[in-house]
């Protein structure tokens, strides 16, 4: 296993962490060493169109990403074929999961990737030692923070390794559970946070009296619930979808939705006495 030195690891480490499972981290693991971990760059995805009679071609709608791969390398020492063996039943059982792996490299702690692995080789560099690498398909085509926005304000003495310098954080404190009236909420993706256009994930949750209107002044968008809320009540608007105490109420709204632009986003919450918060991750290219 990896050693934290001063809460730091001593050398790159790759961790994974399968749903619902506890995170494990892999370097110097019963002969098993971390190499080193290739993120592809951003994959984009185009629409272009040809006129009659113009030169080139034209983009049509906005430029994508396409989903793209990412690839560990690793050294494996054995001592004989039945550990070699025994090591590949344990390494399938650390790589194959019915569902996505959160995977992170302590040289970038603060970020992170959601992917499969893809069946791989090992190669023998000599009768006991070996080498493979593992591909993994990330189909989101983004890394993510490993904090969620409702995490802050972060105790980084109690969660040392969910902040780093490239999650384009600003210097003051950031504090995403807000109150009626006016204030702030910064997105420090490398994008805009757009829940109907791209599918983004935006939890926006309400709690305590009346009847909330949500305006984001930046961008203009607006969510009105024309019900009224009683303090045992919470209401969430899950992208674009919204929900009070669970169940389904569109109905009940004026079916808008709220984008957050990259950098600040100023907010007014009127009609309502109680507090709101932003749950989302950042996402990075």
């Amino acid at each position: 296993m990896a050693i934290l030195t001063n809460g730091k690891f001593r050398v790159n480490t790759l961790l994974l962490k399968p749903n619902n499972e506890d995170e494990f981290a892999i370097q110097d693991y019963r002969g098993l060493h971390f190499l080193d971990l290739k993120i592809s760059s951003p994959q984009t995805k185009t629409t272009l169109i040809s006129n009659t009679g113009v030169d080139g071609q034209q983009q049509q709608g906005p430029i994508l990403y396409d989903s793209r791969t990412a690839t560990a390398n690793f050294f494996l020492e054995t001592s004989d074929e039945i550990d070699f063996e025994a090591k590949c039943h344990e390494l399938y059982n650390k790589f194959f999961h019915r569902k996505l792996v959160r995977v992170r490299q302590s040289n970038d702690i603060a970020r992170c990737f959601y992917g499969i692995a893809k069946p791989f080789d090992i190669t023998a560099i000599g009768y006991l030692d070996k080498t493979f690498s593992v591909e993994f398909d990330i189909p989101s085509a983004y890394l993510y923070s490993v904090a969620r926005s409702s995490d802050f304000p972060i105790d980084t003495k109690k969660e040392p390794h969910v902040l780093s310098n490239n999650l384009n954080l600003p210097f003051e404190d950031l504090n995403y559970t807000q109150h009626e009236g006016s204030f702030k909420i910064f997105n420090p993706s490398d994008f805009d946070i757009q829940p109907y256009e791209q599918n983004h994930e935006l939890n926006i949750i309400f709690e305590g009296n009346g009847s909330p209107v949500l305006t984001n002044s930046d961008t203009g968008d607006i969510f009105q619930f024309n019900g009224s809320l009683i303090n045992t009540d919470k209401l969430i608007l899950k992208g674009v979808h919204p929900f009070l105490n669970g169940n389904a109420c569109e109905i009940n709204t004026n079916h808008g939705s709220i984008n957050l632009q990259k950098g600040w986003n100023n907010f007014s919450l009127t009609g309502f006495t109680g507090t709101v918060t932003f749950d989302f991750p950042f996402i990075y290219l």
